[in-house]
């Protein structure tokens, strides 16, 4: 059966009673989706540019629940860091988009076991706090109203002291912040791009006026809002645009009220950027001469330092308080 967002719905068979699979079926209205073995028989097969369309797959996770957070991202101080591959894959279309190179095409794969990946962390969250990245391997925000993931992560936040939540997101919504059980470990971490960044290379995403909507959106409703100037992505006028981008965030958000400002230019580990480059020949972004440095790709130091600079600078004439974190 399709739906407006997906050519195809295959639901697992072992997963085919779970609460979340006839929640998402049900939102969908989907009666009749095509029942499978196993995950990886369609999501596995369907590689990039085979088909306009993405396919939806509702499965059991059958490997780790949670993941060690990886060196290139940031862990905001949190010792133990680890994300959680609840979904794999986007709707969005980022071009430098690390997925592209993780995954072999725009299939959507949903787990419905979340209360395993719930059962894991309070196990950890017995012996330390713990950090957990719950959109690492996709937008949950932008699924929200098929999958309800935030409201559970959400939750999990307010009900456990020793659990604290990052949902990071592009998505423009601000309808779903005063329904979520409000947490001061539950962080919306919004990625903001100049224009000419999301026009060129994040097809699909909202604009940064939009997604500015959806900051404040957050803040009114009482949740830490963290602003993610990162990936910053190299082009020419990236400085003009760039300046733009953070004169607009100042003057459209109260900065003081920010949790905290992520920044960092574009880096990739070195197998995700080769797979991209045989995808992708003709693109910009990933084809730019980037630098190997132990086992990820970035931009030569003349050229990273220089924006990431930029940025901070910007920032603390903007909002000399604020607290920075960037990925080095």
């Amino acid at each position: 059966m399709s739906h407006a967002l997906f050519e195809n719905i295959y639901v697992e068979k072992n997963a085919a009673s779970d609460a979340v699979t006839l929640r998402i079926l049900e939102r969908l209205g989907c009666s009749d989706p095509e029942y499978i073995v196993h995950y990886k028989d369609v999501f596995d097969l369907r590689k990039e540019g085979c088909a306009s369309g993405r396919s939806l797959i509702l499965a059991r996770n059958p490997g780790k629940h949670l993941y060690e957070g990886a060196p290139v991202c940031q862990s905001f101080g949190n010792e133990h860091f680890y994300y959680s591959p609840g979904v794999m894959n986007c709707i969005y279309d980022c071009e430098y988009c690390f997925l592209k190179g993780m995954y072999p095409g725009r299939d959507i794969c949903i787990f419905t076991d979340i209360e395993e990946t719930f059962a894991e962390i309070e196990k950890l969250e017995k012996d330390f706090p713990v950090y957990v990245c719950a959109s690492y391997n996709t937008d949950l925000n932008a699924l929200e109203s098929i999958t309800g993931f935030v409201s559970e992560w959400c939750r999990e936040a307010l009900e456990h002291e020793n659990i604290s939540v990052e949902l990071r997101t592009k998505c423009s919504r601000t309808d779903i912040y005063k329904n979520l059980p409000v947490s001061q470990r539950a962080i919306f971490a919004f990625t903001l791009s100049p224009d000419e960044v999301t026009e060129r290379f994040e097809k699909g995403t909202p604009g940064l006026s939009e997604r500015i909507g959806a900051v404040n959106a957050a803040m009114e409703a009482g949740f830490p809002v963290r602003l993610c100037f990162d990936p910053m992505i190299y082009f020419r006028n990236w400085e003009d645009s760039y300046t733009a981008m953070i004169d607009k965030v100042a003057s459209s958000v109260d900065l003081s009220k920010v949790r905290d400002i992520s920044i960092g230019s574009f880096r990739i580990s070195d197998q995700y950027l080769k797979n991209m480059r045989k995808k992708f020949p003709e693109s910009e972004v990933v084809q730019y001469p980037y630098v190997c440095v132990s086992g990820y790709y970035q931009y030569p130091d003349k050229v990273r330092i220089r924006m990431e600079d930029h940025i901070k600078g910007l920032i603390a004439g903007k909002c000399p308080g604020a607290l920075i974190y960037d990925w080095r």
